[in-house]
């Protein structure tokens, strides 16, 4: 015969029915704003750099720099400072004003600067252009190293904090409890 409390729990269950989850476990990026007065969305550094080694290698393939643009702004959503940009650009607005739209992304002042003077000058883009991603990407590498470090030490909490006390407590303790006894009734 079934006793009573297995009995009461499974007729508990048949009438709760199973757990349905009340949302994704999975990881979910932050939303972007949308809306221009919210800010722009945050562009990581690698994705920076990679847009610039586009617009550089856009460049060097013959593209004048406002096609150029307009193709690392096909690679972003509607709402990317790119595109922008892109349509400044080719609105013929005046350079400076235009690629100060690109301040707010990593390396994007840089860019800016430099679109600008060799605009003015005739300075070689292509290279700057270079110098510039391959500094996001340091940034970028030192940064996701700083991170691993600092998880190195969060790691190390729960040793410090569990492990290290319960070997005092099971480890030590006894044996020093152990000789303490032997020493008193010796």
């Amino acid at each position: 015969m079934i006793g009573l409390t297995p009995a009461l729990l499974l007729a508990a269950a048949l009438v709760i029915g199973p757990a349905v989850p009340g949302r994704r476990v999975v990881d979910t990026p932050a939303p972007t704003p949308k809306n221009p007065r919210d800010g722009p969305a945050y562009v990581r550094p690698d994705r920076a750099a990679s847009d610039i080694t586009l617009f550089a290698a856009c460049f060097e393939a013959g593209l004048p720099v406002a096609t150029a643009a307009a193709a690392v702004a096909e690679t972003h959503d509607a709402d990317s400072p790119w595109h922008t940009v892109a349509a400044l650009l080719a609105l013929g607005v005046e350079p400076e004003r235009a690629w100060s739209e690109l301040h707010a992304i990593p390396g994007g002042e840089d860019l800016a600067g430099l679109v600008t003077m060799t605009n003015s000058s005739g300075a070689a883009l292509a290279q700057g252009c270079e110098r510039i991603a391959s500094n996001l990407r340091a940034d970028a590498a030192d940064h996701a190293k700083a991170k691993a470090e600092r998880a190195g030490v969060l790691i190390a909490i729960p040793l410090t904090a569990f492990f290290l006390p319960a070997f005092f407590v099971l480890g030590l303790a006894p044996v020093v409890i152990s000789l303490g006894t032997n020493l008193i009734n010796s």
